[in-house]
């Protein structure tokens, strides 16, 4: 511990106190000099210097794709730096991760920290929030201001259209038809939002990838595969497509499925839903059914392809993960048909709250998941075709029937008076005779 002059001082004069309170039978000059002493003492203490101002700091991050990640402190004039931690967090991280950086020298204006994002990669596209901490030898600490940057793929340059709350990103192709997919994406937000009441908390950024194979190898860096991906609490969406007419209408199903996911995750508040019930819905607001997804319901099922299996995460396996996009589809569309939007809508509110996958279904829809699994499937089996037929030419069949009945109550009943005419002369007959 150091000791400041005033310290210094205050024992001096406790000690001479000490001393002049028992010298009591000293010589009386000693008295004179000991308050000589105290009057001129503090004349000789030398001022106390104020610590130093600390500097500004400026805190930056610049990367490489894949490559290299930079977190760069500056501080605009020398400064006694203890230690400087870096803290910085991606959405789904519960704890920041923490790096502690000590200066090499007092004089030390600029703390580097470096990721190599080839031996530890971060997901692209992800949204980053990082600031520092410092201290200094006095035990104080300041901050620099948190600040969150997005994770791009800076391979390539992103132009970008924006109609809040959609910003799109494309990079190559006509601007036109950029213009038509942010219009899309607008309509769909709507067509899907309004019935539920839904306004973007936050803006929604989409990454249109006009070359599949540039997307899969953005995602490889990070160890991930991808046929298009969604993070709805990163409020990005990535898509695949052609930059042509058929791209668009690609899009038309992609935009209306990767939405689904980011409004339902935002109406939930966060709270995990069945994966059933997401992906069913996103499906249903595809428009009409992939005939893939017909298919895959006549197959038989595979080993853990099951409603109840599909509360969590979906099977990884190609085979089962397309077996469980069909059974997911064909609930969602059983019970839209049997309760309206209201009974999904009823589903995602009772989920929000944290009921379990079983007991949601059975407060809302009174039935078991099993239950509900197995009239799902049959509801969505093909019918015969004589049934069919019947189904779909049953209004005609009446009406042609109902039409039928004017000419045929007209005949009978021209046919009955002709009877009654006949009777009457055959009557009066009867009676000449008697």
């Amino acid at each position: 511990m150091r000791l400041k002059p005033q310290d210094l001082i205050f024992a001096f004069k406790s000690m001479v106190l000490s001393l002049y309170g028992t010298m009591t039978h000293a010589a009386p000059v000693l008295r004179p000099a000991a308050a000589v002493l105290f009057t001129f003492l503090p004349l000789f203490a030398a001022p106390t210097p104020n610590p130093p101002e600390p500097p500004p700091l400026r805190a930056k991050l610049d990367y490489t794709f894949g490559q290299r990640m930079r977190f760069v402190l500056t501080l605009e004039r020398p400064y006694p730096i203890a230690e400087a931690v870096l803290y910085y967090v991606l959405p789904d991280m519960e704890i920041p991760q923490r790096i502690s950086l000590i200066p090499n020298s007092p004089t030390q204006t600029q703390l580097i920290y470096e990721r190599d994002l080839r031996q530890d990669p971060l997901p692209p596209f992800a949204p980053l929030t990082f600031w520092w901490e410092i201290r200094d030898h006095e035990g104080n600490w300041r901050s620099t201001e948190r600040q969150t940057i997005r994770y791009l793929d800076n391979r390539i340059t992103w132009q970008t259209l924006t109609r809040d709350p959609i910003r799109l990103h494309w990079h190559t192709g006509d601007p036109g038809l950029a213009q038509s997919a942010l219009e899309l994406a607008h309509q769909t937000l709507e067509r899907i939002g309004e019935p539920l009441s839904y306004r973007a908390p936050e803006p929604i950024d989409l990454f249109w990838y006009a070359d599949p194979e540039l997307a899969r190898a953005a995602f490889r860096m990070a160890g991930m595969e991808i046929g298009g991906e969604v993070r709805p609490r990163w409020r990005a969406v990535i898509l695949i497509a052609p930059a042509d007419g058929a791209g668009l209408e690609t899009l038309r199903r992609l935009i209306a499925h990767e939405l689904t996911h980011v409004i339902l995750d935002d109406l939930a508040r966060g709270q995990p839903l069945p994966a059933w019930l997401v992906e069913g819905w996103a499906l249903l607001n595809e428009g009409l059914p992939d005939p893939n997804l017909l298919r895959a319901l006549q197959e038989p099922r595979l080993e853990g392809v099951s409603l109840a299996s599909l509360c969590g995460e979906f099977p990884t396996d190609p085979l089962r993960a397309r077996q469980a996009y069909a059974l997911s589809w064909a609930v969602a569309r059983y019970i839209q048909d049997q309760e309206g939007l209201r009974g999904l809508r009823r589903l995602l509110e009772t989920y929000a709250g944290g009921i379990s996958c079983e007991n949601g279904v059975r407060r809302i829809l009174g039935r078991s998941l099993a239950r509900l699994e197995s009239e799902a499937e049959t509801a969505a089996q093909p019918r015969p075709l004589w049934q069919s037929t019947i189904e779909s030419l049953g209004p005609w069949i009446l009406l042609f029937f109902l039409l039928s009945l004017g000419p045929l109550s007209l005949a009978f009943g021209d046919r009955t008076r002709g009877d009654r005419m006949e009777g009457k002369p055959l009557r009066n007959a009867h009676r000449e005779r008697r």
